[in-house]
């Protein structure tokens, strides 16, 4: 049996047109539909859209079935600093942690609690990249299945923001995502708060359908960020058991992306984005093979 523990969830949000406002109502509505028989409240911490949202959640009526506020987030830009700033003003003893453009899963908010009760502070789970992706597959990037989700010989579990998981005493002790990282802060806290002694979980369940950008400068956008990211992390975390950065493997990958068959524009601009990335943020923080 589930504990009933009162649970705050933060959303960081950025909503810049309004097929993106469109995708908040559909993750608000799967949290309406949630099977937890605690308390929980949502707190959506908006990172300076240019959209008035506060408005939009302010009359939103999913109100009416939920405990919904939203704060000002725009401090700074990014998803930690908006995720930091949810947890701030989260009541909640369990933070959990999810994106405003994807989709729980009805049970997302019980397993989640459940899971971390059994004597984890930070736990994640898996996702899934089929349900809100008919339309816009992936077909080499795809989300992989949740048995495989999680690399062998990893430093420490992987842990990622959409779908995470923490005491929220154990957050504030760690002091927050790093506010510095464009991407894989998430990834970066998880490793961060091992480091501290901490203990992580992984649930190889998918709780969580994610949706994939639609085109290449999106993708693009994204890969470069994370590939940054993971060359930061090589270098702040030695030994984390992520592939090395090989000068000639990365210049090979950017040459023949954009010659590859079979991919879907989000996904080449996504591997495009991530070697540039890498090669950017192996020269940045010098954690560039050569050979």
């Amino acid at each position: 049996m589930v504990t009933e523990r009162s649970v705050s969830i933060v959303i960081p949000t950025y909503i810049g047109t309004a097929e993106s406002r469109d995708l908040l109502d559909v993750q608000l509505d799967a949290l309406t539909r949630q099977d937890y028989r605690g308390k929980f409240d949502v707190v959506i911490a908006d990172n300076g859209s240019p959209i008035d949202v506060r408005t939009h959640i302010e009359n939103h009526p999913a109100r009416n079935r939920l405990k919904v506020e939203w704060i000002d987030a725009s401090g700074a830009s990014g998803a930690a600093f908006a995720r930091n700033a949810g947890a701030d003003r989260a009541s909640g003893e369990i933070l959990l942690f999810c994106d405003h453009d994807d989709r729980v899963y009805p049970n997302w908010v019980s397993r989640m609690v459940e899971f971390i009760d059994e004597g984890y502070d930070l736990t994640c789970s898996a996702v899934e990249g089929d349900s809100l992706n008919a339309e816009n597959p992936r077909r080499v990037a795809a989300i992989p299945a949740p048995d495989k989700f999680q690399p062998p010989g990893v430093y420490a579990s992987v842990i990622i923001g959409t779908s995470m998981a923490c005491r929220a005493e154990v957050y504030r002790k760690l002091g927050g995502q790093d506010v510095s990282f464009a991407a894989n802060e998430d990834l970066e806290f998880g490793w961060r708060a091992h480091r501290e002694g901490y203990r992580l979980g992984y649930l190889p369940e998918a709780l969580v359908a994610y949706r994939y950008r639609r085109g290449f400068r999106p993708g693009y956008r994204q890969g470069r960020s994370r590939g940054i990211g993971l060359a930061r992390l090589n270098a702040e975390f030695p030994g984390n058991g992520l592939p090395e950065i090989h000068l000639p493997e990365v210049l090979l990958r950017m040459i023949r992306l954009p010659f590859t068959r079979g991919l879907a524009a989000e996904e080449r601009g996504l591997m495009i984005g991530l070697a540039v990335g890498q090669f950017r943020g192996g020269l940045r923080h010098r954690t560039m093979h050569w050979i």
